[in-house]
């Protein structure tokens, strides 16, 4: 079986809280996201075996207890992933995903056939207005994005709840980028979607540190990265509507927030 494949990262401490990884990037994405960092894997090819990977998790399997696929979107290669994830499964490891969302019927095969152990999905924007997903998601800024923004919201909503209706693990998070999705309004309106939609405030969610030097938007690369006490406030205005609340940065890593202390 082939794959188009971007590159991996052997051992990682940052993909998986709590867990260290071997971390796969496949290549190819339905979005333009123009603070994307990955925006190669979008337009190159690099079709190799499965065999390959299979390779690598060997090699990293002594020091590693679960695989994690990234991308781009490693749900557009299905096949793949399914066929992966069960070698991974079949050696011992658990199996954790990066997605936007937008495979909702894949996200369902997977689980009905255990193959997955955990799924993080990005929440971009808010999950009721069209117009900032369709921003975030890169509608307004490229030509060759042809997605109804209002279907990508339905596809994300449908996302997690089919997870969170199966006690499959679940991660939100959103990218904080400076000027572009990060005010206070933004953040909290993300988080108001995702209480009004899972009816919890107990819902793992993470804010992301952005950082737009290598952003697809050339126009985004000059934009200072949110500090960690930026993030922190951010992360205590989300409170009222939301609980289990992490800020992850590149000065603390993934830390779960105090409110008491905020």
């Amino acid at each position: 079986m082939k794959v188009n494949y971007g590159s991996s990262v052997p051992i990682s401490t940052v993909d998986w809280h709590g867990k260290v990884s071997i971390v796969f990037f496949l290549r190819g994405c339905p979005y333009r996201c123009p603070y994307c960092q990955n925006h190669s894997l979008l337009f190159e090819s690099n079709v190799v075996d499965t065999s390959v990977l299979e390779a690598e998790i060997k090699k990293s399997r002594p020091f590693v207890s679960n695989v994690v696929f990234s991308g781009g979107e490693p749900l557009m290669q299905k096949d793949a992933v399914k066929h992966l994830a069960g070698f991974a499964k079949k050696i011992g490891l658990l199996v954790g995903i990066h997605t936007n969302g937008y495979y909702p019927h894949v996200m369902a095969e997977l689980m009905e056939e255990g193959l997955v152990d955990k799924f993080f999905i990005d929440v971009k924007a808010p999950l009721d207005n069209a117009e900032d997903y369709a921003k975030a998601i890169g509608c307004k800024d490229y030509t060759d994005i042809h997605i109804d923004p209002q279907l990508v919201m339905e596809k994300v909503t449908e996302s997690i709840n089919l997870v969170l209706g199966n006690n499959v693990e679940l991660e939100l998070r959103t990218t904080i980028i400076r000027d572009f999705m990060g005010s206070s309004d933004d953040v909290c309106n993300i988080a108001r979607s995702i209480s009004e939609l899972t009816g919890r405030k107990d819902v793992v969610y993470v804010l992301q540190q952005g950082f737009a030097e290598n952003a697809m938007l050339e126009s985004l690369r000059d934009i200072k990265p949110l500090s960690r006490d930026e993030m922190l406030e951010l992360a205590d205005l989300t409170h009222e509507f939301l609980d289990n609340i992490y800020v992850r940065t590149k000065e603390k890593g993934n830390e779960k927030v105090n409110f008491e202390s905020v």
